[in-house]
């Protein structure tokens, strides 16, 4: 009997040893599977991420124009941007009188605003009046420059106009913000001279009392829409006073604005002349300046 019920131990053996080395190849086989797989999927993965970015360079490359905003509110200027900018003759204060009278800093340059929770990364100027007593006084351009934003970034900025400068020699460019303006009376693209009203101080629709923020940022980034204050230090901006120190305006009025006048008057001239033909002074009668405004002024 006990041979008749022996238990086959050596096939039951022999049958474990088959079905583990099915078992091994089977993971094997499943491990493969999945390496593929994954493989597969990264490849079209990558196929799409290159058909993405081509036909981006192709669409940025049939405009002619570089990809707009990179970050948050900075904006990459374009090139046509930094090759137009004009190049300064000095820097003046953007309100009150060009040397700064008749106005005060409410706020400066890298102080620590507890309410804000930060450093301030400009200057906040208002009038000697104090509160709202500046409110609609003229916002003018610090110096002559390119308008490279000009918009509502944030309702907490409000208004906002920010020039392009080309710094004398190797120096590079600059940056001059001017925010929450009651009005902008520029446009992007326009030249400005230096002392051109920009706009009109305000409040930013009810949110402060009336002054203006002014920042001094030396970056190829506009920089609209970044915060005003900083909880560890100023970021990129530069202490507004040292430009215009370091730069400091001549006493007379910018050529340029001087130019846009004599242009005025001759466009009108010429309107005048159109309507009603009048004589012409002699080309050599003494006293008169024969220019043309035009060659003063960059297209």
């Amino acid at each position: 009997m006990a041979g008749r019920f022996q238990i086959p131990w050596g096939r039951m053996r022999e049958r474990a040893g088959k079905a583990s080395i099915y078992r091994k190849l089977f993971y094997v086989l499943a491990g493969v599977g999945v390496l593929g797989l994954v493989w597969l999927g990264s490849r079209k993965a990558g196929e799409r991420k290159e058909r993405i970015t081509a036909s981006f360079y192709r669409e940025a490359e049939a405009s002619s124009v570089m990809p707009a905003q990179i970050l948050g509110g900075l904006i990459l200027l374009r090139p046509e941007e930094l090759v137009a900018a004009p190049e300064i003759d000095g820097f003046q204060w953007p309100c009150g009188s060009p040397s700064g009278a008749m106005m005060y800093d409410a706020q400066g340059f890298g102080a620590l605003n507890a309410t804000r929770r930060g450093h301030h990364t400009g200057k906040d100027i208002n009038g000697i009046g104090g509160e709202n007593t500046d409110l609609g006084e003229p916002v003018c351009a610090a110096g002559r420059g390119l308008v490279v934003y000009s918009g509502r970034p944030t309702p907490e900025w409000g208004n906002v106009v920010v020039l392009l400068h080309r710094l004398p020699g190797e120096d590079g460019y600059v940056q001059t913000l001017y925010a929450h303006l009651r009005q902008r009376d520029v446009r992007v693209g326009q030249y400005v001279a230096r002392g051109q009203r920009l706009g009109r101080i305000g409040t930013a629709d009810g949110r402060y009392l009336a002054h203006l923020h002014f920042e001094a940022i030396p970056s190829l980034c506009t920089e609209a829409g970044m915060p005003g204050y900083h909880p560890t230090g100023t970021m990129n901006r530069m202490n507004p006073e040292e430009l215009l120190r370091k730069y400091p305006a001549p006493d007379f009025p910018d050529a340029y604005s001087e130019a846009r006048m004599l242009r005025v008057r001759e466009a009108a001239g010429h309107e005048r002349n159109s309507r009603q033909p009048t004589a012409r002074p002699a080309p050599d009668e003494p006293g008169v300046l024969h220019v043309s405004p035009s060659q003063f002024l960059t297209p």
